[in-house]
């Protein structure tokens, strides 16, 4: 213990100058002085050599580190749940812009159906019906054109299939008002 003592006092002991004034000179601005001034240097053991070129060695030839395949198939994973996530927000997006622009088109049909369905209640306005009449020439009936008929007996009626006619399939579809101008 006491070699080791002496051992350590000697490595670190620095040369003891007597003059306070030129340990005052050396400082820099810091306030500290140099670092070689302080401290000497001793010289390396061989021991202390073979440690550090060892370390060196060590250091400079490094074996590749492995990849643990849990980790990679991780990563994999993960990567694909992340190009998935994008996907999904981008056909959410299209649907959203879809939706948008079905949603102004609803408005749009709105809108025309209330602007049909109010030419299609002034077709049949009654009035505008006995207008269109007048202005073609007609009149009401008189009492000597109204005719009553009264059958005695049962109410019965026989319908009978009938052949398909030529023109059964089509519809004629006229517009009343204009036809009344």
């Amino acid at each position: 213990m006491a070699s080791y003592q002496r051992n350590t006092d000697r490595r670190y002991r620095a040369p003891v100058e007597g003059s306070l004034a030129r340990k005052l000179d050396n400082l820099d601005r810091s306030g500290r002085m140099d670092f070689d001034e302080l401290y000497e240097r001793r010289p390396e053991t061989a021991a202390e050599r073979n440690a550090r070129r060892r370390a060196q060695a060590k250091a400079a030839v490094r074996p590749a580190q492995k990849v643990s395949p849990m980790a990679l198939l991780g990563f994999v994973c993960t990567a694909f749940l992340m190009v998935v996530l994008l996907l999904c927000y981008v056909r959410l997006n299209t649907i959203s812009r879809s939706i948008v622009s079905m949603k102004s088109e609803i408005k749009t049909l709105e809108v025309e159906q209330v602007a049909l369905l109010t030419q299609y209640e002034q077709t049949f306005d009654l009035s505008a019906v006995k207008e269109a009449a007048m202005a073609a020439g007609m009149h009401q009936p008189s009492e000597s054109q109204i005719i009553y008929i009264s059958l005695p007996g049962e109410d019965q009626v026989t319908a009978y299939q009938a052949k398909p006619s030529l023109f059964e399939g089509f519809s004629l579809d006229l517009d009343i008002p204009s036809l009344l101008e």
